[in-house]
């Protein structure tokens, strides 16, 4: 037998292994999100309250948020979260609201097999080698989803230049879908989906007999990417409503001031640096301490790594080497502009807002996996997903597997924990009680104990409990 026959069977052997293996881990992910309660701060605080309201499980009246909420479920967007309610609603389980986060992963692997013909099961394994995707897989967070929109985007833009011809209408009402669905998501993202698109129109400004229906989708798409801004200026007269903003040197009505925060020894460093120290994961926790990754970062403040990190630095290093040698090796049009994507995406992600802070710009590690599965898949196919595997193995074994698995509780269980029964005991039939116990607050609203026959006004002040009973 000769030695090409030889590696060859060895190859298809290795990639009917990791087919296998991402079949295995996209079940057990499922099986995760079906069964797992997402425990994180925010979840409970606002995205899961305001599900819960969009879809009406849970109405005003039973459950009445407190000032800070109030101002910003009137003035977030909430295209996630309806997303998520909409999941709630139909299988009656908040924890499936997850699954909004985890049918990022397979969409976006079917779209760089249908767009690019990449192997779906080295995309999906090369995404959840990332530890914030692979945290943020089977949690009630909205940020991969949105950042995989944006992705998307990105990438419909590229596959234009590379191809040199204009997007089809079909191309324009994807993207405009995905600029919409991402800018109504996260006020973070808007600036990011507004460069992406630049690209696209670009090209499908050139003249062909298309051209007036391109530009009728634009169109018609502008004014659906900015609603929640829209919306804000004229409710409020501040487009990122409740959170302030300055602009020309006048600081538009607020309620809440902009969240501003970093490590210390970067508190005086230009934004660029606190991400490039952030991307390439300096002063973080080592990996083998098992306690290098959360769902957002979070260390005490004293910390050198908080709020830092999470796309794990040796693998940006070697995806980033990677885009280099092909397109300064290779020199092949492809690479050269997928580069060129990717430094337009540095350039923009590490000059937003709590740039630093990588949850909120997932799109940047995402963007640049992802070109590196279109230039090199096709010809080093192994390679590819040797270097995705080894990635993957060291994040599954430094966070332990928690992630990959259903080892975490059930929405019952966590309430049975989380809920003090014997306040709630105390409490009489129509009585309105004020709960100030955040982030948990949320799970002492009546829809989870409807034997009670109570209603619930949330504080976190005693000045927010209008009338109402404090919860003792």
């Amino acid at each position: 037998m000769s030695r090409r026959v030889t590696r060859a069977r060895v190859q298809e052997a290795f990639d009917i292994a990791l087919r296998v293996l991402a079949c295995v881990l996209l079940g057990s992910l499922a099986i995760a999100a079906w069964h797992d309660v997402s425990k994180a701060w925010d979840v409970w605080y606002y995205h899961l309250p305001f599900a819960g309201r969009i879809v009406g499980l849970v109405d005003s009246r039973s459950f009445t948020f407190g000032h800070a909420n109030q101002a910003r479920f009137d003035g977030f967007p909430l295209f996630g979260e309806l997303l998520q309610g909409l999941l709630w609603r139909i299988t009656g389980r908040p924890e499936c609201a997850s699954f909004v986060a985890l049918a990022a992963l397979p969409g976006l692997a079917w779209f760089l097999k249908r767009t690019f013909a990449v192997p779906a099961h080295l995309s999906f394994l090369a995404f959840v080698a990332i530890p914030l995707v692979q945290i943020h897989a089977t949690a009630c967070y909205v940020d991969l989803p949105a950042n995989a929109c944006v992705t998307l985007l990105a990438l419909l833009a590229y596959r234009q230049l590379v191809a040199r011809e204009p997007p089809s209408v079909r191309v324009m009402l994807g993207a405009s879908a995905l600029a919409i669905a991402a800018a109504n998501t996260k006020f973070q993202l808007v600036p990011v989906v507004l460069a992406a698109a630049t690209v696209l129109i670009a090209t499908a400004l050139r003249k062909d007999a298309k051209r007036r229906v391109r530009l009728l989708v634009i169109a018609l798409a502008l004014p659906l990417v900015f609603a929640t801004p829209l919306k804000n200026v004229v409710r409020h007269g501040n487009p990122v409503w409740p959170v302030e903003l300055h602009l020309l040197g006048k600081s538009l009505p607020h309620a809440e001031g902009a969240y501003s925060s970093s490590p210390v020894w970067l508190e005086n460093v230009p934004r660029p640096v606190r991400w490039g120290a952030s991307v390439l994961e300096l002063g973080l926790r080592p990996v083998a301490g098992h306690a290098r990754w959360t769902i957002d970062q979070w260390t005490p403040p004293s910390e050198p790594g908080y709020r830092m990190g999470g796309f794990f630095g040796a693998y940006v290093v070697v995806n980033i080497a990677a885009l280099l040698f092909a397109a300064f090796v290779r020199r092949t049009r492809e690479a050269k502009i997928a580069l060129a994507f990717a430094g337009g995406a540095t350039v923009v992600a590490s000059l937003l807002p709590q740039s630093h802070e990588l949850r909120y710009y997932l799109f940047w590690m995402l963007l640049l996996v992802a070109l590196n599965l279109v230039v090199w898949s096709r010809e080093r196919r192994a390679l590819t997903g040797l270097v995705a595997l080894a990635a993957f193995a060291v994040v599954g074994w430094s966070t332990e597997g928690t992630y990959l698995y259903a080892s975490g509780d059930s929405f019952a269980t966590f309430v049975a924990a989380r809920v003090d029964r014997a306040a709630l005991e105390r409490v009489g039939p129509g009585e309105r009680v004020c709960v100030n116990r955040q982030p948990w607050t949320f799970l002492y609203a009546p829809r989870f104990h409807p034997e009670r026959g109570y209603s619930v006004q949330e504080a976190e002040g005693p000045d927010e409990c209008a009338g109402a009973r404090p919860l003792e």
